[in-house]
């Protein structure tokens, strides 16, 4: 079984599914009854509507106005015992003063008269793969000048440190390509920051509110991009030989078992599926090249930099 001449799209989320075990990815995104689109649960409904009223708050610095913004994103109907419109409404006014504090020294980037968020982008791998994803907000720094990616997250989890879960995430590194567009190519540092709100024990209503602000550089930016490269290597390769490993130390996460377990072995019932010929076209705000942009950011790292002699500089001037 090989791929049809088609284009696949990829994200953070599907090659998430892809590294977890790729016959999970295979029997999620590749046959057919897949579900290609994202599905949502209890906290993805909850991580949307939270992620809406933190833009809006930072936009407007309105409480109400961020409180609307939560609601229209909220989806009642998927609700579980902690995560309901409540606890969500609550987890974002209990981040009122760290968005405050944040307002201090950062600021939402505006372009062509709109702030910098929900900016979508579109990275075009080869003639069959391309890679999407969006921005939360884009951020700047006041007194420095330094630009930010920004990432607002919720979870459940009770670490005291969530720094590895986000720390070496390639998430934030594929939306920085933007920056080079919205700010110049000068700006080879950056940060990426993640703004996430920790439900934390109990009931939801004790939440505790996290800030991690990651350094970043051309060199990790090129590094997710070449391993992007060999991830889509390895879906052809796995296309060409139709072997999907299963991989049986993904079966059980967070103690449930992958809903594939027991029938993921069944493999004469594979098909390739069919993509829908009505798909409507999704236009992007950015369109990048793989191949032009791995290019352009080996130029940008190799180049020399100048010498910075600043007795050489003063004697020239005062001959």
């Amino acid at each position: 079984m090989t791929f049809p001449s088609k284009s696949y799209r990829l994200s953070h989320s599907s090659l998430k599914s892809l590294h977890v075990c790729e016959r999970m990815y295979q029997l999620d995104r590749l046959l057919v009854g897949a579900n290609t689109e994202k599905q949502d649960y209890p906290a993805t409904v909850l991580g949307k509507a939270y992620g809406a009223g933190v833009q809006a708050y930072l936009i407007t610095k309105d409480i109400n106005a961020a409180i609307f913004a939560l609601w229209t994103y909220y989806s009642p109907n998927l609700e579980d015992d902690i995560r309901t419109q409540e606890v969500a409404i609550n987890l974002l006014e209990s981040s009122v003063p760290a968005m405050d504090l944040l307002l201090q020294d950062w600021e939402i980037l505006t372009i062509k008269g709109k702030p910098a968020v929900e900016m979508g982008f579109r990275l075009n791998i080869d003639e069959n793969y391309h890679y999407v994803g969006y921005i939360d907000a884009v951020m700047q720094n006041r007194w420095t000048g330094k630009v930010a990616v920004f990432d607002v997250k919720s979870t459940s989890l009770r670490l005291f440190d969530l720094s590895p879960v986000y720390q070496n995430s390639p998430q934030c590194l594929a939306y920085s390509l933007v920056i080079d567009t919205i700010v110049g190519e000068e700006k080879s540092e950056y940060d990426v920051y993640y703004f996430v709100g920790q439900l934390g024990s109990g009931n939801g209503f004790t939440p505790t509110i996290r800030n991690y602000s990651f350094p970043k550089n051309l060199q990790d930016r090129l590094h997710f991009l070449i391993t992007l490269g060999m991830d889509v290597a390895h879906l052809k390769e796995m296309a060409a030989y139709n072997i999907y490993p299963q991989r049986g130390d993904s079966c059980l996460q967070y103690n449930r078992p992958c809903k594939h377990f027991g029938v993921c072995n069944l493999f004469t019932l594979d098909t390739n599926l069919e993509k829908d010929e009505n798909e409507v076209e999704i236009v992007y705000d950015f369109t990048y090249q793989l191949d032009e942009v791995i290019t352009n950011h080996l130029a940008r790292i190799t180049k020399p930099t100048p010498t910075n002699n600043t007795n050489a500089i003063t004697q020239t001037q005062e001959n």
